[in-house]
């Protein structure tokens, strides 16, 4: 089978996703290729949001499909030639490849979801999700929703054979904004005895904090941040928002003790017999999604009891954490050849398909 991925060039999560996806495709023995389109320019954007609006607010249902079934046939029309069996889009509908595609799936982020895309979910044959938290918000937005959950690729067979160092600790922000990296970096400047936590952010100077078990890092090489996974004890984590969370399944790959916050999609992969959960203080919509705030006191408890806990119990959780990722990894690949084998060439228009009611 032909199979096309494609996806916005947003940011290293989307690539890192595409790559896994490729692997796994390949792995499974199908042709697969990968698109990465530019950001969509600003202007295009506001015509989209206001033909929505306008559409949504004075167009009965049946007009506002004629247009975007229009809208679709006109690319179909500018763009002739061979159309991949299967084209996935990662995280939103990628309007542009509805006419290069028999088939179409959307893997979604809902947390980065585009409500002007909504329209487009008529062309799309069917939505798979990388969390339940996913499946229960697109589920009211698509009549073929399912579960198909995701991974962070293929780990090391040695992951875990090493010790971990529990008088280390690391937050992995990058360049997002998004993972509660000040409420981190303010409990642990409130604790001097605490491990030493290396913080990856590029929002933050190596000189803006002079705490001595503090050390910051705008950026590292891949080499060092797989060191660094390998080495650390506890992964503080304390995530706003998540599609899926390749930061807190890399952390579990490595047999890392993760603290997280203690909300959907962060407690459906970090639960209580592989990781310490923080409360959640304070929450807002976030597009499709919610963006969750930990409480500071919450986050500092939950810090303080993983660092309390006995060797024998941190190891037996570093254990439980890997076998959850290796089980989650075959689970993901098993439904994921299970979803290909059952696909069946679709008519050429998918426009006739009817949202559920909300």
């Amino acid at each position: 089978m032909d199979v096309l991925i494609v996806y916005s060039n947003s940011g290293r999560g989307l690539q890192k996703d595409a790559q896994i996806l490729e692997a796994v495709l390949r792995g499974l023995g199908h042709q697969c290729r990968q698109i990465q389109l530019p950001p969509t320019p600003l202007w295009r954007s506001r015509l989209s949001i206001y033909r929505f609006k306008v559409l949504k607010r004075y167009c009965p249902g049946a007009i506002t499909k004629l247009v975007y079934r229009s809208l679709v046939a006109l690319l179909r029309i500018l763009k002739p030639g061979k159309r991949a069996d299967l084209v996935i889009h990662l995280e939103n509908v990628r309007v542009t490849q509805l006419a290069v595609g028999r088939h179409h799936w959307l893997i979604p982020n809902q947390e980065w979801f585009i409500e002007s895309r909504l329209p487009y979910h008529n062309f799309i044959n069917r939505i798979l999700c990388k969390t339940h938290h996913a499946v229960s918000i697109f589920s009211a937005l698509h009549p073929d929703t399912q579960y198909l959950g995701f991974t962070g690729g293929e780990i090391n067979t040695q992951n875990g054979s090493k010790k971990k160092d529990y008088r280390l600790a690391l937050h992995v922000a990058g360049n997002s904004q998004f993972k509660g990296t000040q409420s981190v970096l303010s409990c642990w400047q409130r604790h001097p005895e605490w491990p030493k936590l290396i913080l990856v952010s590029q929002h933050l100077e190596p000189t803006s904090c002079s705490a001595s078990n503090i050390e910051i890092k705008p950026t590292l090489t891949s080499n060092e941040l797989i060191a660094l996974w390998a080495q650390a004890g506890f992964a503080i984590l304390p995530s706003e928002v998540e599609g899926y969370g390749q930061t807190l399944a890399e952390s579990m790959a490595n047999g890392c003790i993760t603290i997280t916050t203690d909300a959907a999609p962060m407690n459906e992969l970090v639960e209580e017999d592989r990781g310490f959960l923080a409360e959640v203080e304070r929450k807002l919509t976030f597009r499709l999604g919610t963006r969750y705030f930990v409480s500071e006191q919450a986050l500092e408890r939950s810090i303080q009891t993983a660092i309390d806990q006995q060797p024998d119990s941190l190891e037996n959780m570093s254990r439980l954490a890997i076998e959850w990722y290796l089980t989650n990894h075959e689970q993901f690949l098993s439904r994921l050849a299970h979803q290909l084998n059952g696909l069946v060439a679709p008519p050429l228009d998918q426009s006739a398909q009817e949202l559920p009611g909300r």
